[in-house]
């Protein structure tokens, strides 16, 4: 397990950079919040991870088990919440993707 925590942690924190970057770099509003959302989501892992590494080791005390049940319920909430505005988000991201190829395919 202390092996795949950093590896979860390094492609969490690459995904987060990727959709904060798409976020800045795209043109509708409602493809802007899809990517928020993803990046969320990811920065919700980032948290979980290392909060359940603290939480699990047997030779650690009280005070590591209650960081570790902090990050982990902090980010629990952040991959849960990003989950549920990811499902409000994409149906509305997906039609202004449409309609911008749409548009595009006319001129």
């Amino acid at each position: 397990m202390t092996i795949a925590v950093p590896v979860v942690m390094a492609i969490s924190i690459a995904l987060y950079v990727y959709n904060k970057f798409k976020r800045f770099r795209a043109s509708g509003g409602a493809t802007k919040q899809w990517y928020q959302t993803k990046a969320m989501i990811a920065l919700g892992v980032f948290i979980l991870a290392p909060g359940l590494l603290f939480m699990f080791p047997p030779i650690w005390g009280v005070v590591e088990f209650i960081v570790g049940l902090v990050f982990s319920l902090l980010g629990l909430v952040y991959v849960i919440y990003g989950i549920k505005y990811y499902k409000k988000a994409l149906p509305f991201a997906k039609e202004e993707s449409e309609a911008t190829r749409v548009s595009g395919n006319e001129r």
